[in-house]
């Protein structure tokens, strides 16, 4: 054989080697990529769980903080409305003490006749 024969034969050999080795590479990132796919909706799966369990965590967290200022509120509330009426009652009495003196006085401008 003559050297360009020799030439095109190990040319035609390096081609067939070299598709071989492109083939292997494509197959190669075929299953990195499919490996990494699975990789990641594996990740997203727990994501989307943790996120779940996270969530109901700070919903429990943020009920039970309500509840305990709704109590705290309602304590003061209560706390200020007994202020409030020992307040009245130390500065004008009580609503019924002043509506006995209220009868009072009229009863006693009655029985003057009128007058005061």
């Amino acid at each position: 054989m003559g050297v360009l024969t020799n030439d095109m034969a190990r040319l035609r050999d390096e081609v067939l080697t070299l598709r071989g080795t492109r083939e292997e590479m494509i197959g190669d990132l075929a299953r990195g990529t499919r490996n990494l796919k699975k990789a990641v909706c594996g990740m997203l799966g727990a994501f989307r769980s943790s996120h779940r369990k996270m969530a109901r965590q700070t919903r429990a967290d943020c009920s039970a903080f309500l509840a305990g200022v709704k109590t705290t509120v309602d304590g003061l509330r209560k706390e200020l409305t007994s202020d409030l009426r020992g307040a009245r009652r130390a500065w004008g009495g009580s609503a019924a003490a002043r509506r006995a003196g209220g009868r009072m006085a009229a009863r006693r401008t009655a029985a003057r006749g009128g007058r005061r």
